[in-house]
């Protein structure tokens, strides 16, 4: 478990450092200087360009995390593992290409009325799409080099700085708002070509072919591994942009706009598990390889326990000041409050369950996760037409996290029969008794100006809270780790 922690606390470090930069952006500068359109435009922009990223990938991102340990040997350049990646990259974005000529027309169409500002930039989808798509395949093939930081540290704090950088620049009034859209969709696109060049530098980028090394039997299992990615690839990413896109068709750009700004808010408490989860999936793959399921089931159940610790803290202490954020936010943001509570909420559930996805995706019975996906994206999209038109955009957010919930309760059920994993003990009841027990202990105080009040309760919450984990030796690795930054042995 020690590449995990370790991994994981720089990859951390490096998302937290973002956040402190993406607040100041998102719940300040953004609100303040941009309209909800112009909002609405960046985030439905990330979303279509995310979606068509994971389509022209051809699924080739789960070949690699499922297949790359048999190519592994550096003296060889991974037999030309890489030189395949991009020849499927190569090709799906040409079938994108093709696709988006004929899309493009529909988009313009569908947006013409409530999101007009989408189709007067619409066509950077082309460059947002190629360099995601170099991103995400690059960054999955660092992964398996047992290197999850460096994605971490380009697109969580890299590109927040570039993004900051840049609205002050249009404060300034030094470029103007078209500048600062192409701009913003240049920040995005140069972690692809940054972690090119690193990959390059470091020797690891060889277009060198080996295809002697591929045998039929090979071949087959990389293509079916690929077809079923494919699947599985654009529906999990459907899950993550859907929302956007719905609320964007039933509501307008304005309201994506507030919707995009309370989602930040609501995702700071998933942060800290996508370092973890990215090294303890190629962790989880090198496993299945050697048939360890002891060593699976250990790093599932501490993935389940320590990341409910750390999303608990993070969701209270961001429900503790829940008035004081709408305040920073302003009159505009009002209805983030429930969109923020709903998809925080859900993302909390999803840290409860840990590793379970990873497990299922690296697992011979792999298929099974296409099935629950279909189920996810059928839920996600009917309760998001349910709940939208009643509760306006928290609803989209608790459609989202209903939905959340049912999946990670399927694979929680499918794990425990298949292979008997239950990662679940009376300790994460002493999680949920320390949190209301902080929490109920924050109302008690009085409110005071702004930061003094954000101040005092995080403190309050943080000691009362973290002194109870600690006492009751919820995580041996958290508690490890605080001993060892106190310098005790």
């Amino acid at each position: 478990m020690g590449i995990i922690i370790k991994q994981s606390i720089k990859g951390s470090i490096w998302s937290y450092l973002g956040v402190v930069v993406g607040f100041i952006t998102t719940s300040y500068l953004f609100p303040n200087f941009l309209k909800t359109d112009t909002v609405g435009l960046l985030g439905l922009l990330m979303a279509w360009s995310v979606l068509f990223a994971q389509f022209s990938s051809l699924g080739f991102q789960g070949v690699t995390s499922r297949m790359f340990p048999y190519f592994r040997n550096r003296e060889s350049n991974h037999n030309g593992f890489i030189f395949i990646a991009f020849m499927v990259m190569a090709a799906g974005f040409v079938l994108f290409l093709i696709s988006f000529w004929f899309l493009k027309s529909w988009l313009i169409e569908t947006n013409i009325e409530k999101s007009k500002l989408f189709t007067v930039y619409v066509d950077l989808l082309v460059p947002l799409t190629f360099f995601t798509l170099i991103f995400i395949q690059l960054d999955f093939y660092n992964k398996l080099l047992y290197d999850t930081v460096f994605g971490t540290f380009l697109q969580e704090f890299l590109q927040r700085i570039m993004i900051l950088i840049i609205t002050l620049l249009y404060v300034f009034k030094l470029i103007t708002l078209h500048q600062f859209v192409l701009l913003y969709a240049a920040s995005v696109c140069a972690k692809g070509v940054i972690i090119f060049i690193f990959l390059k530098f470091k020797g690891e980028i060889s277009l060198a072919p080996h295809l002697k090394f591929i045998s039929p039997k090979l071949k087959r299992e990389m293509i079916d591994v690929s077809l079923f990615s494919v699947l599985t690839g654009l529906g999990g990413s459907i899950i993550f942009t859907v929302d956007k896109i719905i609320v964007n068709q039933m509501l307008g750009l304005s309201a994506t706009g507030v919707y995009t700004i309370a989602f930040f808010f609501g995702t700071l408490v998933v942060i800290p598990s996508r370092p973890l989860l990215k090294i303890s999936g190629t962790l989880i793959a090198d496993a299945f390889k050697r048939k360890d399921l002891s060593y699976i089931s250990d790093i599932y159940s501490r993935s389940c326990i320590n990341q409910f610790v750390i999303g608990a803290f993070l969701f209270g202490g961001i429900w503790i000041n829940i008035d004081n954020i709408l305040i920073i936010l302003g009159p505009d943001y009002n209805n983030a409050k429930w969109v923020i509570f709903f998809i925080g909420l859900g993302y909390l559930i999803e840290m409860l369950t840990g590793a379970n996805g990873h497990i299922i995706a690296y697992s011979e019975n792999y298929r099974v996760a296409l099935y629950f996906l279909i189920v996810l994206i059928f839920l996600v999209v009917v309760t998001m037409y349910v709940f939208i038109p009643v509760w306006g955009i928290a609803g989209a957010a608790f459609a989202s996290a209903l939905s959340l919930s049912a999946n990670n309760l399927m694979r929680y059920i499918y794990l425990i029969k298949k292979y008997d994993m239950q990662p679940f003990n009376f300790k994460f009841l002493l999680v949920v008794i320390s949190f209301i027990s902080a929490y109920l202990v924050i109302q008690l105080l009085p409110v005071y100006g702004l930061l003094l009040d954000i101040f005092v309760k995080s403190t309050v919450f943080t000691l009362i809270f973290g002194a109870q984990i600690l006492t009751f030796k919820i995580s041996s690795d958290i508690n490890s780790l605080f001993l060892k930054i106190f310098g005790k042995k």
